[in-house]
């Protein structure tokens, strides 16, 4: 998701002596400044090993604040940094729990590597070679036999991704709406991918019952924060995005991790 220092010098006012001589001032006795070493933060431990599965999120700390107006050019769109809902190391979690046994690595990257991602096209809003290109440069880093990505995602509505919305007419929905793909670490090839779902609807019910096309919780209006930022300090909002990633993920990556690296051919 990314400083002025303001130098204040204050001057001491003399009052007036009456026609004495004041004694000449003492000189000052400079003392070494003995400086302490500086102390190193702790890094977190370089994994090695095979790695099996590889885990890019794009989950990341971004909350969008969306609001509707009766026209599409009064509608609002903000953002927001949630970075403290660590939900990116959820989603490894979730892999893990999903492929229990397996060697399971997240895959880091930098602000200013996805900000690149993000000038050549959108990694969010899922351009397919996109994606496979960003996913091909950070597999250089570890080797992996298969990179499982979970991208932000569009559903029915205007909603995407993760973020909180409000309609005009005061419905306030709650929403974390993901897919996930899978590609085989050697060829790259998409070996399997669907959207993150927390239920097993049929079309129909879908169209029926889910507002949205993907996980969302439907909220009292008062939810709606006053200000984006407030999002970010609201455990209720926090929470919720949390357990629909959990329930979503949990719920869909067994079937798509089920599926093997096809063996090459000979």
């Amino acid at each position: 998701m990314n400083l002025l220092a303001a130098a204040l010098v204050s001057y001491a006012l003399l009052s007036p002596t009456g026609g004495q001589v004041q004694p000449a001032p003492k000189p000052e006795v400079v003392r070494p400044t003995v400086r302490k070493p500086a102390t190193v933060a702790p890094t977190k431990p370089v994994e090695t090993g095979p790695c099996q599965i590889g885990v890019i999120s794009f989950a990341g700390d971004l909350f969008w604040v969306e609001k509707y107006g009766a026209l599409k050019f009064l509608n609002t769109y903000a953002q927001t940094s949630v970075a403290a809902w660590g939900l990116d190391e959820l989603v490894v979690s979730r892999v893990r729990a999903a492929a229990p046994g397996s060697s399971v690595r997240g895959i880091p990257y930098t602000r200013q590597e996805l900000d690149e991602g993000r000038r050549q096209r959108s990694v969010f809003r899922d351009s397919d070679g996109n994606v496979l290109r960003f996913v091909q440069y950070l597999a250089g880093r570890t080797r992996c036999e298969r990179y499982v990505t979970v991208l932000r995602h569009g559903g029915t509505q205007r909603e995407f991704g993760i973020g909180i919305s409000h309609h005009l007419d005061a419905r306030v929905f709650l929403f974390a709406i993901m897919f996930v793909r899978v590609y085989d670490g050697r060829t790259f090839e998409i070996i399997s991918e669907a959207p993150a779902r927390e239920d097993d609807y049929s079309a129909l019910q879908r169209a029926l019952h889910d507002e949205l096309g993907g996980p969302y919780r439907k909220l009292d209006a008062a939810m709606f924060p006053a200000k984006p930022a407030d999002a970010a300090k609201n455990p209720v909002l926090r929470d919720g995005v949390r357990d629909m990633l959990t329930k979503s993920l949990d719920k869909t990556l067994p079937a798509l991790l089920r599926r093997q690296v096809r063996s090459p051919e000979r």
